[in-house]
């Protein structure tokens, strides 16, 4: 081959490899780096059923909660404006940005087009009924199943270019491969659409379990997560594959590089491939409670969130847990456990992470948010200057929180009198908590010192006193009485006892 045609020809692969990276990069988020740091945290009212996307465009972020679509400036967290269509309809959809507007889906069977500016609104157009979450842009045309109808929508102007019927209502949809529409209906079947032709092509029924997702495409198959169970739908409506997973899925799986990761109730994020369904066992992927929300993957970590409030990275070649950060509402004690969990998915861009949680939180971190002080402390237990009786065991427990990067689980330590002991920290509750056993008579100072995840280190000392001539209060030592005669059978008493309750998150 002559050097001038050789020189073409490698230069046209060297661009079509270009290409493919490049492609292959827009296909994931850009990178997180550990440790993040909250940006700013914009609150509102709880609503445990909000599972919508978030949607980033620039410097504006959308999100849809309690029925109403809101834009905040990304970088600072302010609110630009919002939009509710009236007392009696609730938006539903997530937000869909297309060029200066952003579209929405309501209740009261409208689709509205708003100005990305100021949110006013555009134009409306009525359809069959509630809008399915969530519409989608392909070839320039808004996608949205309406009750039993799918349309196809110019989305400049709300004018439908073609409108098609379902057999059943749509429940979620559509998704899409880039030729066809798919959608989850209320008879518990995918059923499909040509998105060119605007012509119904089949329907394939599955098996339904407690909680169905919305799908996901993925190397030629409809992925579909319905309670312990994965289906595989082919495009010819036949059902490839099913998985049945070792535990029940929590949340819609995430596809990322062709690997579907699956957020289960027992904290696991299964990896499976889409094309067989076969599970894969290079890495384990695992916190301490169910994965409530689907997972963000990007090239180099997993980010997970959880029915306990709790925020994760994890490496995704190792399952090494690189961050974690306690999602506390306004009004929550620094040492309860958060009522509602991380329900929605997870967006990022540029570096930063966006979390919306079941208690209307709605969190922007970064690797490059400030945070200059280390970790607080408070409900201190016993409390600083009590008394109490010698001879019983003593629980010491107090709360670390920290609101910057987050407190750094490992770097919890406390002291005794000077002296290390051993210390447990419960990243769900928040408490660093030890137990003496039976401390001497006397004064007593516990220290305890804690670290975020920037190094910050910050610690805090108080005093009680045990005194074996001090006597608890009589309700205090009428339940020991009571433990005491548990504990030893009492008269007629023996190991059955009453029913225990199981205790739950």
């Amino acid at each position: 081959m002559p050097a001038r045609s050789l020189l073409l020809h490698l230069s046209l692969a060297t661009l079509c490899l270009l290409a493919l990276a490049v492609a292959s990069a827009a296909s994931v988020p850009a990178q997180l780096t550990a440790p993040l740091s909250v940006d700013w945290v914009f609150s509102m009212d709880p609503d445990p059923t909000n599972t919508t996307t978030p949607a980033l465009q620039g410097d504006r972020v959308y999100l849809t909660h309690l029925g109403v679509v809101r834009c905040l400036d990304a970088r600072t967290g302010a609110e630009k404006w919002n939009f509710s269509p009236d007392e009696a309809a609730s938006v539903i959809t997530s937000p869909v940005p297309w060029e200066n507007l952003v579209i929405v889906g309501a209740t009261d069977a409208c689709l509205y087009g708003l100005d990305a500016a100021d949110g006013h609104k555009v134009w409306e157009r009525t359809c069959a009924g509630p809008i399915s979450p969530d519409p989608v842009i392909l070839n320039d045309l808004l996608m949205i199943g309406a009750e039993k109808m799918v349309y196809a929508i110019q989305p400049s102007t709300g004018q439908a270019t073609w409108i098609c019927s379902l057999t059943s209502t749509a429940k979620h949809g559509p998704v899409t491969d880039g030729s066809m529409l798919y959608f989850l209906c209320e008879d518990s079947s995918v059923q499909c659409v040509d998105a060119t032709a605007g012509r119904y092509r089949w329907r394939s029924q599955f098996t339904s379990g407690p909680r169905t997702f919305d799908p996901i495409v993925a190397r030629r198959r409809v992925i579909l997560a319905s309670g312990n169970l994965i289906h595989g739908i082919a495009r010819s409506s036949s059902i490839a594959w099913t998985r049945e997973m070792p535990s029940g899925v929590r949340a819609r799986p995430t596809l990322a590089d062709d690997i579907l990761f699956v957020p289960a109730v027992d904290g696991q994020i299964y990896t499976l491939y889409p094309r067989s369904g076969g599970l894969r066992h290079d890495v384990a992927l695992k916190v301490e409670d169910p994965v409530s929300a689907p997972p963000l993957v990007t090239n180099t970590v997993v980010a997970a969130g959880t029915a306990a409030g709790l925020l994760y990275l994890l490496d995704r070649d190792s399952g090494r847990v690189q961050w974690v950060y306690r999602c506390i509402a306004p009004e929550q004690s620094p040492d309860e456990t958060a009522e509602f969990g991380i329900y929605a998915p997870l967006i990022g861009g540029d570096g930063t992470l966006y979390c919306l949680t079941g208690t209307g939180d709605f969190y922007r971190f970064s690797a490059s948010a400030p945070d200059l002080t280390g970790p607080g402390f408070s409900q201190l237990k016993p409390e600083q200057g009590a008394a109490l009786p010698g001879g019983d065991p003593v629980d010491i427990t107090v709360a670390v929180t920290d609101a910057g990067t987050g407190v750094e689980p490992s770097s919890v330590e406390a002291t005794l009198d000077g002296v290390p002991v051993k210390v447990t920290f419960d990243p769900v509750s928040g408490l660093a908590s030890l137990s003496l056993v039976t401390p001497p008579d006397g004064p007593h100072i516990v220290r305890v010192t804690a670290k975020d995840y920037r190094g910050n280190a910050h610690s805090t000392e108080w005093s009680f006193l045990t005194d074996a001539t001090l006597q608890p209060p009589p309700e205090e030592r009428a339940a020991t009485a009571a433990d005491r005669t548990r504990a030893g059978g009492g008269r007629g008493g023996g190991r059955g006892g009453g029913r225990g309750g199981r205790r739950g998150r």
